[in-house]
């Protein structure tokens, strides 16, 4: 068995560059949202980077050095990661991250990407979010549907633009490339 941050480096050293993204950034996530149902493995960059510099170059050791300098902990999700693995690699202006911003009533939302340039909000929106009980949180998928639609409309009152996109769009560059240009993201 090795540790997290040592499995981190090894699968991304064999894996393309999103999907070497969505390794590290899983890892880097557990250190600030861990499993009640894992063993605590607290990691953090500079951990990454020790591990990189053990490996040997022929290893894969730059593939993996590409997905950590690129990696965020704060993405939440797999499908937020495939997302900005890809917007990177189309040459996307770069979103923030999971923060915070303020719908026409004054509450504040969380959301997956903004682009404050644009006044864009992003959303990838994978099908377990109306279906897996641990995002219903007691409530229906209708439920959760009406919330996620009131949210929706409280930010665009508050005059931003909001676009989302669905594993199918995430995972393809020409279908991402055109959601984000229609959504304004150039």
């Amino acid at each position: 068995m090795t540790s997290l941050a040592r499995t981190a480096v090894d699968v991304a050293s064999r894996l393309d560059f999103v999907a070497a993204v969505v390794v590290v950034d899983a890892a880097l996530r557990r250190a600030s949202h861990p499993l009640p149902y894992l063993p605590i493995s607290p990691i953090t960059l500079s951990n990454l980077v020790e591990q990189l510099q053990e490996l040997p170059l022929r290893r894969g050791r730059q593939k993996a050095s590409t997905a950590i300098e690129f990696a965020d902990g704060a993405a939440d999700r797999p499908g937020e990661s495939v997302s900005r693995a890809n917007m990177r690699r189309m040459g996307c202006p770069m979103p923030q991250i999971q923060v915070a911003v303020a719908g026409a009533s004054g509450r504040i939302y969380i959301v997956d990407f903004w682009w404050p340039e644009f006044n864009t909000i992003g959303e990838f929106d994978g099908d377990v979010k109306y279906t897996d009980p641990e995002f219903l949180r007691g409530r229906t998928p209708e439920q959760a549907l009406l919330d996620e639609k009131r949210r929706e409309d409280d930010l665009r009152a508050a005059g931003h633009g909001m676009c989302r996109w669905n594993w199918l769009t995430a995972i393809s560059l020409h279908r991402l490339q055109a959601h984000l240009r229609a959504a304004g993201i150039r």
